[in-house]
């Protein structure tokens, strides 16, 4: 399917733009309040109209971040993204309360929460939270999306992660889904609300059916996958570019667009880079470890959580020892194992691809914005009271002006950088960035 992505190939500056959104229920204010901010800041160097989905080639998120890696990226009738990043907070603190309704009024809370253990099923239903997806989304496929898509979900049935992606999409008709299902999916927290099935036809009509739940079971911070995925596509390209003898340098535009059966302009970028390569016998990548390498040091990442509590040691092993499994569920409002089991993921993503963008010297390449110093009710997924809602806004606004921040590898604690200034100014940095990428592309572009 034709793409109205905005990036034609980049000529220079050899980078490939990589948004992440981790998943958080509720808390996708926090990083909704940050893209604000950046899309602010781009709209000062490149005018009002310019969208978030303008400068990235991959938005990938999971779970809430799936739900505004879609908001930014799925197209309106004028081709432009559904959202300005500006509107994805007022999204929240709209249907936030009717997505989480409290479990107020004259039950006990604990009666109630022993009600929903005892009748079964997840402790919301998810049919607002479904409609609201279908009316915004219709009939927008994953290969539609302004720019390209990466949303993990794991498949209950095939006991698998099942990355949905633009990239997939557009060659492999049973992974075209509708973006509704994808988004509906992967935010299928388990416990929360309800897995989602449905179908795909293949290219010759074949049912395929899916199984799904919450991306977060398999990658709760997707930029890992997001970029394997690039990188997979950028060595499946070199490949096709450079078979049967051919120059890469003949390879370009409408032949990239042969050769791929693509209109995707992150191809065209791609295909760029691997001119560039080729003419420089530096650069030129003779083992597949090096091609690896070499495309990750070309990927430029903004990385964004939706906060954790880890200092609030909210448990001891000793207490943990007491609970039965009711209280792994549940505890004082909260779900410890699913909490313990998407923190515990998203660190590791983190801690990996901090050490490699480390190792190949090109750490400014790697922008992390997280906080581990949620508390109460700002700690959970679904307290969707105005209040909470209006702190985790000012939570987001806060960790801008905090210091920059990285895991300690011991403590598992963020601690400030050395020698790094505060989030805001880190994303100004990256505002630049992405500007001249875009300006550059643009140009080449005969634009």
């Amino acid at each position: 399917m034709l793409k109205s992505k905005p990036l034609p190939p980049a000529q220079q500056e050899r980078v490939l733009t990589v948004l992440s959104i981790d998943g958080g229920g509720i808390r996708g204010l926090v990083p909704a309040t940050i893209l604000a901010r950046l899309e602010a800041f781009l709209q000062e160097k490149d005018g009002p109209d310019v969208r978030i989905a303008d400068y990235f080639d991959v938005i990938a998120g999971t779970s809430t971040g799936g739900l505004i890696a879609a908001m930014l990226s799925a197209p309106d009738k004028n081709k432009r993204p559904l959202f300005a990043a500006k509107d994805i907070s007022q999204f929240y603190l709209d249907n936030g309360p009717k997505i989480f309704p409290p479990k107020g009024g004259w039950v006990p809370s604990l009666v109630q929460s022993a009600w929903d253990k005892l009748r079964g099923g997840p402790k919301y239903d998810g049919k607002f939270l479904h409609e609201k997806i279908e009316t915004l989304l219709k009939d927008t496929k994953v290969a539609d999306t302004l720019s390209n898509v990466v949303m993990p979900t794991f498949d209950v049935k095939r006991m698998q992660p099942i990355l949905f992606n633009s990239f997939e999409a557009e060659r492999e008709a049973h992974k075209n889904a509708l973006l509704a299902d994808v988004c509906i999916a992967t935010s299928a927290a388990p416990t929360f609300l309800p897995a989602h099935g449905f179908k795909t036809k293949g290219s010759g009509g074949e049912p395929h059916q899916f199984e799904l739940v919450d991306g977060g079971v398999a990658a709760n911070n997707p930029t890992m996958v997001a970029m394997s995925l690039v990188s997979r596509e950028m060595l499946r390209l070199r490949k096709q570019l450079l078979g049967e003898g051919r120059n890469v340098h003949l390879v370009q535009g409408g032949a990239v667009r042969r050769l791929t059966k693509s209109s995707n302009p992150t191809m065209a970028a791609m295909a760029a880079m691997i001119a560039m390569e080729e003419d420089n016998p530096h650069l030129r990548m003779n083992k597949k470890q090096d091609a690896q390498a070499s495309v990750y040091r070309n990927i430029l990442v903004l990385s964004i959580g939706t906060g954790t509590s880890r200092k609030a040691h909210m448990y001891t092993a000793e207490e943990c020892n007491k609970w039965n499994l009711l209280n792994w569920l549940n505890k004082d409002g909260f779900n410890p194992l699913i909490d313990f089991f998407f923190d515990a993921s998203a660190d590791m993503v983190d801690i990996h691809a901090e050490v490699l963008f480390e190792l190949l010297g090109v750490e400014d390449h790697y922008l992390r914005i997280q906080t581990d110093t949620l508390t109460g009710d700002a700690a959970s997924v679904d307290c969707a009271t105005e209040k909470n809602m209006k702190d985790l806004i000012k939570i987001g606004n806060d960790l801008l002006m905090a210091k920059l921040a990285r895991v300690n590898i011991n403590t598992g604690e963020y601690e400030p950088k050395e020698g790094g200034g505060t989030n805001e100014a880190a994303l100004k940095e990256l505002a630049e960035k992405l500007y001249m990428e875009r300006k550059l592309r643009k140009e080449a572009g005969g634009k």
